[in-house]
């Protein structure tokens, strides 16, 4: 009987181990671990078809080559244990393939003392159908040889198992390793040393069969655990579908019965009979089948009631902060999460911050760049990311693996919810693990899909209200801003013998601008004052009133650009109490009799001259700080000799540095060439086609800030 038992596991275990190694290299393309991983089933199938060949060609001339090549294939599998342990878990950087070669050298050498001499097994007889094998002095080498692997293979998985941290290495490593690993001691037991010690082959293909279905079984395990559901609900699902078949079929064999015995005088026909029986367990099955499905969720975290009272408390909140706070108490209390974190896109600063920390740990080093490896991949997948998925989805993770692992490491991530505003990555919401250290099982990250959904929704909400206050409150600001502009700034351009002025004003909004200026002492002089104030709306609008005021008290010094500076940043800087907006500003004094031009500089942009003699551009500077931090601050004074022909151009730099759509910068070169190819041309000319090479140039896009240019011509 035990014969026959051996012959059929041997058989069945061979095709299992060989279905085994095929799956996982069709599950792990392209990874290291898998392929050795797949060759440790390979070997086991081979120990298993071979003990099938010897038991079952027992009275055939090649029973002893079987049984040799059994014994092959036992170094081989021992072997590759090593260099399982040595490749898992699956690093960016592979293991150089001469040392699992050099792992496998000793392996191999016995191997072929093994098959090629009788220095292991002299012959092999069934007595019974029990076998009865010739020993020699190389037998006892083999098995120490085959168990030595093992051992260190075991050695360096418990070390890699106190050392690696990452749950979803351990819990394989604990399950499917260690597991196996117990089965396999038993085959060394029943399969090399009872043999060799007591000449008992009790267990001699049993032993190895148990370990390929427990190898099978974990794998299993770690199949459905990590890429189909929760194994409870599985093996919950298995069983409740096998009772609950069995119930269907009863009803049909007792129809099928009526219709052979009680009915038999009715000569009713086969298909009539088949009919009825199909419709009939349809029908049974068509009632049944929402109680299987309620059965089999039970044990499962009711994550749909959890949705339900979020939805309820979540629509009456009108503010991102709270939203976001519901959001993670909420999922983290109800799942019974250790952690949840919040990082929000930043427009200013381009980088992802975090905002949101159940544990308040805040430190300086957690910006996320929009470029980073985890980004990018959320915005082409807008599935909720677990863990596990970056070690079992080669594809997209291979090459960022370690990257994105990290991060999970850091904060302890289980799983990460996306969010989007505006077809793009607007945050994440990373969820811890459970309090027993587990991660979130399949089937919950499933119903937690709907959640990430209506949190979403509500993100985007709370944005647009967000967006629709801003706004609202923009346009209050800008048109009480613009009523107090157009009494502070200049309304029409200067008017003076020798020079020509045009402008060109792009407000970033549609009403207000940034404040200039001039004053007139004389017929034939003038000064002009433009400024660039940071922020918009009535805030700035008041800036331009206490400029006007102080520059327009200043008429008596307009031929000392120094003493005009520097009384306006002694005043801003009282009224700002040190602590204003940022105001920057350039003046410049001209002489249309002398052709000269007197100017300073408080961090504004430097005017640019075209010289028309040397057909070039000078820059006049005198690099001031920016108005009102220190009242102790000097400016500096220059001076500049003008020619007929000359261009002078005084722009804020809000207009070199407008980017277009491709992150591209207008540039002072842009305006340079364009004032230079426009040099014969009047100011007005000149500003116009200023205007359409910066339309061009920005195509859709539009400038963060207000643009002022003025440009005057010497004539």
């Amino acid at each position: 009987m035990l014969y026959y038992i051996n012959l059929l596991v041997a058989f069945v275990c061979t095709f299992i181990l060989i279905f085994t190694a095929g799956f996982v290299l069709y599950r792990n393309r392209g990874g290291q671990s898998p392929v050795y991983y797949a060759q440790y089933n390979l070997a086991g199938a081979g120990i298993m078809g071979f003990i099938f060949l010897t038991y079952y060609a027992h009275d055939s001339q090649y029973a002893l080559q079987f049984n040799r090549m059994s014994q092959v294939a036992t170094l081989i599998f021992s072997g590759t244990l090593l260099n399982l342990s040595l490749t898992y878990p699956e690093r960016e950087k592979k293991v150089p393939f001469y040392i699992p070669l050099a792992c496998m050298t000793p392996a191999i050498v016995i191997s072929l003392l093994v098959f090629f001499t009788d220095y292991s097994i002299a012959s092999v007889k069934f007595t019974n159908l029990r076998p009865d094998r010739t020993m020699g002095i190389l037998y006892p080498v083999y098995a120490a040889v085959s168990f030595l692997y093992f051992l260190i293979f075991m050695v360096i998985f418990f070390y890699k198992y106190v050392k690696v941290k990452n749950e979803t290495f351990r819990l394989q490593i604990r399950y499917v390793v260690f597991a196996t690993s117990i089965f396999i001691t038993f085959t060394y037991i029943g399969s090399i040393f009872m043999p060799l010690l007591y000449n008992n082959y009790t267990l001699y293909v049993l032993a190895p069969t148990l370990t390929s279905i427990a190898a099978t079984v974990t794998l299993l395990y770690s199949v459905l655990a990590y890429n189909l559901m929760d194994i409870r609900t599985a093996l919950l699902k298995a069983a409740v579908y096998l009772l609950l078949t069995a119930v269907f079929f009863t009803p049909v064999l007792v129809l099928l019965y009526l219709f052979d015995v009680r009915l038999s005088s009715f000569n009713i026909p086969p298909e009539i009979k088949v009919i009825s029986a199909v419709a009939f367990f349809m029908i049974i099955s068509f009632i049944l089948q929402p109680r299987i499905e309620r059965t089999y969720r039970r044990n499962i975290f009711d994550i749909d009631d959890l949705t339900n009272r979020y939805i309820r408390k979540a629509s009456t909140l009108k503010t991102l902060n709270e939203l976001i706070d519901l959001s993670v108490k909420d999922l983290c209390k109800g799942l019974s999460l250790n952690r949840g974190l919040f990082f929000m896109y930043n427009d200013t600063e381009r980088i992802f911050k975090k905002i949101y920390d159940s544990k308040d740990e805040f430190h300086p080093d957690e910006d996320i760049e929009r470029h980073f490896p985890l980004i990018k991949w959320f915005a082409r997948n807008q599935g909720i990311l677990p863990e596990n998925r970056i070690y079992i989805d080669e594809e997209s993770f291979g090459p960022i693996r370690a990257g994105v692992s990290e991060f999970f490491d850091r904060y302890g991530a289980g799983s990460i919810l996306p969010v989007y505003y505006e077809n793009r990555i607007f945050g994440m919401l990373c969820l811890g693990k459970r309090d027993n250290g587990k991660n979130l099982t399949p089937d919950e990250i499933e119903h937690l899909e709907e959640f990430r959904i209506r949190f979403n929704d509500f993100i985007i909400t709370v944005l647009a209200f967000d967006k629709a206050k801003k706004d609202q409150f923009i346009t209050r600001s800008l048109e009480l801003s613009a009523d107090i502009l157009s009494s502070s700034a200049a309304r029409v351009l200067p008017n003076i013998k020798n020079i020509k002025f045009s402008s060109l004003i792009a407000p970033r909004y549609q009403r207000g601008f940034d404040y200039f200026d001039y004053i007139q002492p004389t017929e034939n002089t003038l000064g002009l004052l433009c400024t660039d104030v940071s922020g918009i709306g009535v805030n700035n609008a008041l800036y331009a009133v206490v400029l006007r005021s102080v520059f327009h008290s200043c008429i008596n010094e307009a031929a000392s650009p120094y003493i005009i500076i520097k009384r306006i940043n002694l005043v801003i800087n009282e009224y700002t109490k040190g602590g204003g907006e940022l105001v920057t500003a350039f003046y410049a004094f001209f002489d249309s009799s002398s052709r000269r031009v007197y100017y300073a500089n408080a961090g504004f942009p430097p005017m640019e001259v075209f010289r028309i003699d040397k057909n070039d551009f000078d820059s006049l500077d005198t690099e001031g700080s920016p108005l009102g931090y220190d009242p102790l601050s000097e400016y500096g004074q220059g001076t500049s000799e003008l020619k007929a022909g000359d261009i002078c151009v005084i722009y804020s730099k809000s207009l070199i540095n407008s980017k277009n759509s491709e992150g591209e910068s207008f540039g002072l070169l842009r305006l340079r060439n364009t004032v230079r190819e426009q040099k014969g041309r009047t100011p007005s000319d000149i500003v116009k086609n200023l205007k359409l090479a910066y339309e061009k140039f920005m195509g859709i896009a539009l400038p963060d800030s207000d643009i002022t240019v003025l440009v005057m011509k010497i004539v």
